[in-house]
């Protein structure tokens, strides 16, 4: 063992001598590099190592380079963290040898040193005419602290410089730190009073208080209150922060005996910094729950919720029943989290007493609380008359959904008197009946139940049945819909319109052809139409569909079963809606419905898709759908040459509107009959780009205008693309619009147009917002190929070119004015 330990000994000295050998070949080797012609980058990085290898030997090395411009900064930097005397002899004689930034350079390594021998050397520098030197110093006496540093400080404070005054008090506030930390703690309070008292910036003053309250704490119970109630909120905020930070008692106690003088700030530090010492804090809990500041009672209650005092819950009840919104709040979840032995029969006990309003929020607080044991007296509560008491029990039986409640809660719902109490009812067996464990079970005891209750009782919880849908369910309400009561009828029926699946469909829909009174045809047909809606299977779907428009005598619930057909996706389904194509009074939502239908079809399927919509197109002049069926028609990419002849407005924009959205619903000069406009021609391109026309602008619109001559009337298609919004005008008549912020992409819109023999008159508004903003447009055939013999009519001899345009006159808001 002896010899091991000889042995590790050995092996260890043997390692620490290799590593100090290693670190002097390294030290060596960077010593060369800065006596050698190597790079400034080089030098820097050498200087850095040596900072961490760096020895005695390195110092005189580094020390040449304090005078070189490049060099010194990195030089400096090495010779800061070298703990050898040489390093800040070698600094201190660089003192006069240099000047400038490098000179206040070797002034601040000399501060973060610590280097006491500099101080009588740099202190006649605090009046350097150099700014940047005085300040520097400045710094570096403060980072020193020794009283002959300090004292240097105080008689330079009134420099009359302002950034060398800032840098001497920064210095002092940095030397009260010093003395801190040193333990001389007299000194540091003395140096920061002095700092507070004199004539100083308010940051300093501020910096040199606090620093002073932190360290004596016989006079900070005297300062500290006097500023949370003056009127120096500099001040006052700087007390608030202190009061939070210290874990003082004394200085709590006295802030209590002037609680009512504190402003709400003040209060709430209080309340914070004794909260501190946990349950201790009690009294001041309930002082501040008595307190004038809104918030700080809130806070009270926030912090109740943790401390959990029993005997103020009479008042916690009392704000939560009748405070403002956030005193409310804290109040009731002060109410939901208070734990501890006291609290729940506390809160049961000033249950049997409070008024409506309190004992809302206590059965609410019951709920919150998760109190299962506590269903029995919600159960109770929710029996009574009084709305907000009994709306209160349910919200909370809702909440804690216990099995047990089920059946009660059946009763009393079946005997609600008001809508609310019945909807808040039901919204509670809900929740039960789906906590329930087996709910198979729990929908056999309900309807069992339910067979028992009078006519009127039933009326108000069938609709809990159709919450259940199940078989025997719809049995009950089927048999309820037949009721002679005709109040109980109609609540069946809406109930049947409510199910879930489309179960009741055929019981719907044979109502409504045997029944013998016109609203229940009409209600039970209806409600076949939008439970048929809730069939999965698409083909069982559109047969009930099917059965719908057999029985539909009316446009109205035709129209019904168009909208439910649209909704599928199968070519069956757009076969029957293309049938009522023919039907003038159901051409637009047959059409609307097959259109639907075919774009749902048209990616797998897009011939089937073109066919429908030339379907939809020889019969439906709904434009929404026009549009949508002439998308459905376009296959290819669009041929034919861009419309490059264009006339182009003058700048409109409205004052206080912004935003290319926010301006196209406003309706400027060439939108209104009438109004005369100035026109200019725009360059030939296929894009006009107004930006380069009119730059800079925002929040503007302008308008283009061309004349295309067709050799015929003809339907058309209208290509457009835009920077920002778009709407178009042809002969007069609005054809398309758009109102987006996007960019521009060609053929990004589609328009069907009908063209007139000969001249026709093509009208685009453009927005812009910001950015790019341009527009371009071209006219093609139905089959998407170009028109023969359409051409578009020159405008350069028509109007003056767009480079003569000049600026409207603008407002006072930078509006251009029309």
């Amino acid at each position: 063992m002896k010899t091991y330990i000889v042995n590790k000994i050995m092996l260890t000295g043997v390692i620490l001598l290799a590593a100090c050998t290693a670190r002097a070949a390294d030290e060596k080797d960077l010593i060369s590099v800065l006596r050698s012609d190597a790079s400034v980058s080089a030098k820097c990085a050498a200087c850095q190592q040596l900072r961490i290898y760096g020895s005695a030997k390195s110092i005189p090395y580094l020390a040449a380079l304090l005078t070189e411009e490049k060099l010194s900064h990195a030089a400096r930097y090495a010779l800061e963290g070298l703990p050898y005397p040489e390093a800040g002899a070698a600094l201190r004689s660089a003192l006069d040898k240099t000047t400038g930034l490098i000179k206040a350079g070797v002034i601040d390594s000399l501060g973060w040193r610590r280097d006491m021998t500099s101080v009588p050397l740099i202190v006649p520098l605090l009046s350097d005419a150099n700014i940047t030197i005085a300040a520097s110093t400045a710094s570096a006496l403060g980072k020193i602290g020794s009283d002959d540093a300090v004292a240097a400080l105080i008689a330079a404070r009134d420099n009359p410089n302002p950034k060398v005054k800032a840098a001497i008090l920064d210095a002092l506030l940095l030397c009260a730190e010093n003395h801190l930390s040193a333990g001389k703690k007299d000194e540091a309070i003395s140096l920061y009073r002095d700092l507070f008292q004199s004539e100083v910036p308010v940051s300093i003053r501020i910096a040199a208080w606090r620093g002073w309250m932190l360290s004596d704490s016989k006079q900070r119970r005297t300062n500290i209150p006097k500023f949370l109630t003056g009127s120096d909120m500099h001040m006052q905020l700087a007390a608030i922060k202190i009061v939070r930070e210290l874990k003082d008692r004394q200085l709590i106690e006295t802030c209590l005996q002037q609680w009512k003088l504190l402003p709400a700030p003040a209060q709430l530090a209080v309340l914070d910094a004794h909260l501190q010492f946990g349950s201790e804090a009690l009294p001041t809990v309930r002082t501040a729950s008595q307190s004038s500041h809104l918030e700080v009672r809130a806070a009270a209650w926030r912090a109740l919720a943790d401390l959990s005092d029993a005997s103020l819950i009479p008042a916690v009840v009392r704000a939560a029943a009748h405070a403002e919104s956030i005193e409310r709040n804290a109040a009731r979840e002060a109410l939901t989290r208070m734990r501890g032995p006291n609290v729940r029969p506390a809160l049961l006990n000033y249950l049997k007493r409070a008024k409506s309003p309190e004992k809302a929020e206590l059965l609410r607080a019951l709920g919150q609380r998760g109190d299962a044991a506590a269903t029995s007296i919600l159960l109770e509560n929710a029996k009574v008359d009084e709305d907000i008491v009994k709306l209160a029990a349910f919200d909370s039986l809702r909440s804690l959904a216990v099995p047990e409640t089920l059946e009660p809660l059946l009763k009393i719902a079946a005997v609600s008197k008001t809508r609310s109490q019945r909807t808040a009812a039901l919204k509670a067996l809900y929740a039960v009946y789906r906590e329930c464990p087996d709910i198979k079970p729990a929908g056999r005891q309900i309807i069992t139940a339910m067979q028992s209750f009078p006519e009127t009782e039933l009326y108000n919880v069938l609709p809990l049945l159709a919450q259940l849908a199940t078989p025997e369910a719809l049995a009950v309400v089927q048999k309820a819909a037949q009721n002679s009561n005709v109040q109980l009828a109609r609540e069946s029926l809406r109930v049947l319109t409510l199910w879930p699946n489309a179960a009741p469909v055929q019981f719907l829909f044979d109502l409504a052809r045997t029944s013998s009174n016109p609203t229940v045809q009409t209600v039970a047909l209806r409600g076949g139409i939008t439970v048929a809606g809730r069939e999965t299977d698409p083909s069982a779907r559109l047969v009930m569909l099917r059965k719908a428009m057999t029985y539909s005598n009316r446009t109205e619930e035709k129209v019904m079963v168009l909208s439910q057909l649209g909704r599928m996706s199968t070519p069956d389904s757009l076969d029957m809606a293309l049938e009522h194509l023919q039907n003038p009074a159901l051409v637009n939502e047959a059409g609307l419905a097959a259109v639907s239908i075919a774009e749902s079809l048209a990616g797998g399927n897009p011939k089937l898709a073109d066919e429908a919509a030339q379907k939809i197109l020889e019969q439906c002049k709904l434009q929404a759908v026009v549009s949508r069926a002439w998308a459905l028609r376009i296959k290819s990419p669009a041929s034919g040459p861009f419309i490059r002849d264009w006339l182009v407005s003058e700048l409109y924009r409205q004052p206080n509107v912004t935003g290319a959205m926010a301006v196209f619903n406003v309706e400027f000069g060439p939108e209104k009959p009438g109004n005369a406009v100035k026109w200019y021609s725009a360059p030939v391109g296929d894009t006009v780009n107004l930006a380069a026309y009119f730059p800079g602008q925002t929040d503007c619109v302008a308008y283009l205008k061309a004349e295309i001559v067709a050799p015929n009337a003809t339907d058309a298609i209208l290509l457009m693309g835009s920077d920002d919004g778009i709407k178009a005008w042809l002969n007069g008549t609005v054809v398309h619009s758009n109102n987006v912020d996007r960019g521009q992409v060609v053929d990004q819109d589609i328009a069907p147009i009908k063209l007139k023999k000969g001249a026709n008159e093509l009208l685009l508004k453009i927005t812009q917002g910001g950015g790019g903003w341009s527009a371009c447009a071209r006219i093609v055939g139905a089959d998407n190929f170009p028109i023969e013999g359409l051409r578009i009519t020159s405008q350069t001899d028509k109007a003056p070119p767009i480079s003569a345009y000049k600026p409207a006159p603008v407002s006072a808001t930078g509006s251009v004015l029309e």
